[in-house]
């Protein structure tokens, strides 16, 4: 995998989106060799005033392309899309906060820690923002829609109503969804952005985990579809509550609700919560909260800019030597390794 020879991601965003700026160039679904002369894919390095990180690309075929991010943006970024063909796209988002905007929908939130699937058709432009202050970390992927369909066997009726719109390209209104990730499509996205692999493997473990990403996130729909028919089913609305938890737990990471306070704000006692938190997201709040952090620190020592305090301060730990216990119970290793390998 090489690095291209201009670090301009604008060009490298337009390029597997078809278009850039405010009057869009157009472009065809992108081609790796545009930007390097191997099949492996391209590495993007990010070090100027809007982001620190990097963007790794890889396209497996023509209909088909995989984005895997992870940067801190100092500045708020903004980008205008005009696609030249319909796509389909599964957003994982991991962290950060994705904005997208369209003339007649308004815009439409992407939250940290949600899988989002979005249709976007011909020829209609749409503004992409990343919130200034983000860390983003993200696995991103563009597919035209009947190669979706036909290589993972999507079904329309396996599929909820108020989701057809938005997989098999209906109203304009309705192309895009947000899902809570579910514990499974987390991991995964940890093993993309954190593979120890390189060259001919990388690129070979990035395209299985890939396809995986996209077999739980269809199987999870069609699972929930096939077991709660009745959107409106008590067994649906606890677990809706559950994923709102989840999803409080995420954006209050570094200083988490206590238990208490969490259940007040979900609609469920104590007892309740506990149990249906561990029975349908397979962990503890305490470990769910504990797993969610590390992994956030392991992001952000990433960054050589930031000293180990003051990650530890930016995972909600006031003393450096609780958080580097912490990090080697969970990791087995000292955060400085993970810097100096």
């Amino acid at each position: 995998m090489q690095t291209p020879t201009q670090n301009d991601i604008n060009r490298i965003y337009a390029g597997f989106n078809q278009a850039y700026l405010s009057e869009p160039e157009r472009y065809d679904f992108l081609s790796i060799s545009q930007f390097c002369d191997t099949d492996n894919g391209l590495r993007l390095e990010l070090n100027d005033d809007i982001a620190r990180g990097y963007w790794e690309l890889y396209r497996p075929n023509s209909e088909m392309l995989i984005c895997l991010a992870e940067g801190f943006y100092h500045a708020e970024y903004h980008q205008t899309i005009l696609p030249t063909q319909d796509v389909v796209t599964l957003r994982f988002v991991l962290s950060g906060k994705y904005g997208l905007a369209y003339e007649k929908a308004g815009k439409l939130d992407i939250p940290q820690a949600s899988a989002s699937i979005m249709y976007t058709r011909e020829d209609h432009s749409f503004d992409l923002s990343i919130d200034k202050g983000s860390h983003l970390s993200s696995v991103t992927l563009h597919m035209r829609p009947r190669f979706l369909y036909d290589s993972f066997e999507i079904n329309r009726k396996k599929i909820p109503s108020h989701l057809q719109d938005v997989i098999f390209g209906g109203e304009l209104s309705k192309n895009i969804y947000n899902f809570p990730l579910s514990p499974g499509i987390m991991n995964n996205i940890l093993d993309l952005l954190w593979m120890p692999y390189e060259g001919a493997r990388r690129r070979i473990f990035t395209e299985a985990k890939s396809a995986e990403l996209v077999c739980r996130l269809f199987q999870e729909i069609e699972d929930d579809f096939e077991a709660i028919p009745v959107l409106a089913s008590p067994a649906n609305t606890r677990k809706k509550k559950i994923l709102e938890a989840q999803r409080i737990l995420v954006e209050n990471y570094k200083s988490p609700p206590t238990i208490n306070d969490l259940a007040r704000q979900v609609g469920l006692n104590r007892s309740s919560l506990c149990a249906e938190f561990k029975e349908i997201l397979g962990s503890t709040i305490f470990d769910f909260c504990q797993e969610f952090r590390m992994n956030k620190a392991r992001e952000l020592l990433l960054d050589r800019n930031l000293q180990i305090s003051q990650v530890s301060t930016l995972v909600g730990y006031e003393h450096a030597t609780n958080f580097t216990a912490a990090f080697k119970k969970k990791f087995g290793f000292l955060p400085k390794a993970i810097r100096s390998h």
